[in-house]
């Protein structure tokens, strides 16, 4: 089962002229959605103070498929699909309080060591939860629209 973020709500500022969440604001909730994730995994605010290591975004993808509007309440969902020794691929869906899905995104995140910066390798005991977490989410199939390039419909 994939993480679930608790409901998080829009701000007022956050809707644009057409009266629905900002393109920019679906970022926000996907990265403040997953954060309690990245701490789960043992990669959380002091994890960068401790070890002098964080993570970085590498790529992220969204597709949006429904309008939000002012006053909803959300959830972010968050899936790892692979993990390898020193990056994550993983999937979110930003899903309204009423269950329907409003977006999705997909990401490369990249473990590094602020020394260099470097890209380097996960710590033995946050790479054992990445893969725990892996195991657990790929008992569901894959969803079609992932690793799926960008094109026109014609």
């Amino acid at each position: 089962m994939p993480y679930l973020s608790d409901l998080m709500t829009i701000k007022p500022e956050w809707i644009d002229y057409n009266g629905h969440l900002n393109m920019a604001y679906y970022g926000v909730f996907f990265d403040v959605g997953g954060d309690p994730f990245t701490e789960e995994m043992g990669m959380g605010q002091s994890y960068l103070a401790e070890t002098g290591c964080t993570t970085y975004a590498a790529e992220f993808k969204t597709r949006y498929l429904q309008e939000v509007h002012a006053d909803a309440k959300l959830r972010v969902s968050l899936r790892l699909v692979d993990v390898g020794p020193k990056s994550f691929h993983y999937i979110q869906e930003l899903i309204h309080e009423d269950g329907w899905v409003a977006a999705t995104g997909e990401g490369i995140t990249l473990h590094v060591d602020q020394s260099g910066p470097k890209v380097a390798p996960f710590p033995e005991a946050v790479k054992a939860r990445l893969d725990a977490a892996l195991a657990e989410h790929q008992k569901e199939p894959v969803p079609d629209w992932v690793g799926k390039p960008m094109g026109l419909r014609k």
